[in-house]
């Protein structure tokens, strides 16, 4: 809409611009002057018929509305025209002819619906079109309107001069068309700088809704291997455990009695099978789990349980937990913490350090990680730092984007579904704290998560190591 206005206004001020210029030219051999309070109420009528027509013409749609639009442009310069011609004032008869008066105003009117008709329709050069029609409704209107004014001079001293008169105009009409060039300069840059962010905006835009559909892409990718592994597993295991009744009696001779140790291999074949099958089941329902989670935080249906907690005993649970991988990996898990009593929900706690501690196992190749708790200004803050192999700079700020990750082939081979990392950034902005990530390549990586948390009473540091 503001642009209506601004053209509008600046159709309305040149247009009245080039009917005073043309007015210069006009010099009778008689005294004439202008009446500034009329020249200047005809540059308020060029301005506001102009903006209300093109307003008309432009924003309502439809021919009804677009012709009505014309009118009042035309109709608003054909008044501005005549209201500068009662302001100038010239010693001598003046009588108008009210044919050409009229036909003015009709060249006016019909030219400028047509003009407003171009530029409302669009196409090749319906701006060229537009303003082509338009000069020929101004022109046609002033010297139509300037051959309807008649003046029969008053006898005056034939040196008579008046340069004032025309000094005074042609420097108003200098200014107005000065500011117009300012004004139309100003807008340009405006107006370029508008589309150059119009363009860079839509080009992120662009780069981030691609980038959102290949990491989407490769995340089903990801997914479907993650699922169809375990899958697989829990089918073949399944499959064994149907057919053990008969792999076993086919081994049994047609003389040999069942003894207790067939019921034992049975049962220890079953066993093994089921704790595989349990394993691979567990492995999909994290995996599944996962996959909720994230969407349930998506749509905004994150619910914590907060209640006071051990923050070294939590810590303490994580170490325990991932003893066995620690193990694996040739790694030490160290465990700080005083003992702080917070209040916060601790299954979702225990769910950000098991996401962050798996994650350094699994991707950093670190010796040693350290969890650590401690007291901070705003409230407390859990710590999983490890000397592994970093993270790129680059990578940093996209680590906690959904279904991205940022592995090396090598990697790979652990899995995961990069939802890990985005899950514990939506839990700890759900307690109304913050995880936060400084790493260096080649000498590991920490991860800070911020929690405004109350704390109830605080103890000597713990430390704890195991191999």
């Amino acid at each position: 809409m503001s642009w209506y206005f601004l053209t509008a206004m600046t159709a309305g001020v040149t247009i009245w611009c080039t009917h005073f210029i043309a007015i210069l030219a006009y010099q009778l051999d008689a005294p004439a002057s202008f009446h500034l309070s009329l020249t200047f109420a005809s540059l308020i009528i060029a301005i506001l018929g102009s903006t209300v027509g093109i307003v008309v013409a432009g924003t309502s749609g439809g021919g009804f509305r677009m012709a009505l639009g014309g009118v009042i442009f035309g109709l608003a310069i054909s008044a501005m025209h005549y209201t500068g011609m009662v302001a100038y004032r010239v010693q001598g008869v003046i009588s108008w002819d009210l044919f050409y008066l009229f036909l003015s105003v009709v060249f006016a009117t019909t030219l400028s619906v047509a003009a407003l008709y171009l530029a409302c329709r669009g196409g090749r050069f319906s701006a060229l079109k537009m303003t082509g029609m338009m000069t020929a409704a101004i022109l046609a209107l002033h010297f139509t309107g300037m051959a309807a004014f008649q003046v029969t001079p008053l006898k005056v001293n034939s040196t008579y001069d008046n340069p004032a008169e025309y000094t005074l105009i042609a420097l108003i009409v200098a200014g107005t068309a000065l500011i117009i060039v300012l004004a139309a300069l100003f807008s340009h840059f405006v107006e370029n700088r508008t589309r150059n962010e119009s363009i860079e905006e839509l080009r992120k835009a662009r780069d981030a809704a691609e980038s959102a559909s290949r990491a989407k892409s490769e995340f089903m990718s990801v997914l479907s291997h993650e699922l169809r592994t375990p899958l697989t597993i829990v089918i073949g295991y399944a499959t064994f455990m149907a057919k053990l009744k008969n792999h076993t009696s086919s081994k049994i001779g047609p003389d040999e009695i069942i003894s207790a140790k067939h019921f034992e291999n049975i049962g220890d074949q079953a066993e093994l099978y089921g704790e595989r099958i349990k394993s691979a089941g567990g492995h999909l329902l994290s995996i599944i789990n996962d996959i909720l989670d994230y969407t349930s935080m998506e749509l905004n249906n994150l619910a914590l349980n907060k209640a006071p907690f051990s923050a070294r005993t939590l810590l303490d649970e994580v170490a325990d937990q991932f003893q066995g991988m620690a193990r694996e990996k040739g790694a030490t898990l160290h465990v700080q913490s005083p003992d702080l009593t917070l209040i916060a929900d601790r299954s979702r706690s225990l769910q950000i350090l098991i996401n962050l501690v798996g994650n350094a196992l699994k991707f950093s190749k670190a010796t040693e990680i350290h969890l650590r708790g401690r007291a901070v200004t705003d409230g407390f803050c859990f710590e999983v730092a490890d000397n592994g192999s970093g993270i790129a700079p680059q990578n940093l700020e996209r680590i906690f984007d959904a279904f991205t990750q940022v592995e090396d082939a090598e990697d790979r081979a652990e899995g995961g579904t990069g939802l890990g990392l985005a899950i514990c950034k939506k839990l700890a902005l759900g307690h109304g704290g913050d995880i936060t990530v400084e790493s260096t390549l080649g000498r590991g990586t920490t991860f800070t998560v911020m929690f405004p948390s109350p704390i109830a009473e605080a103890k000597a540091p713990v430390l704890s190591a195991a191999a």
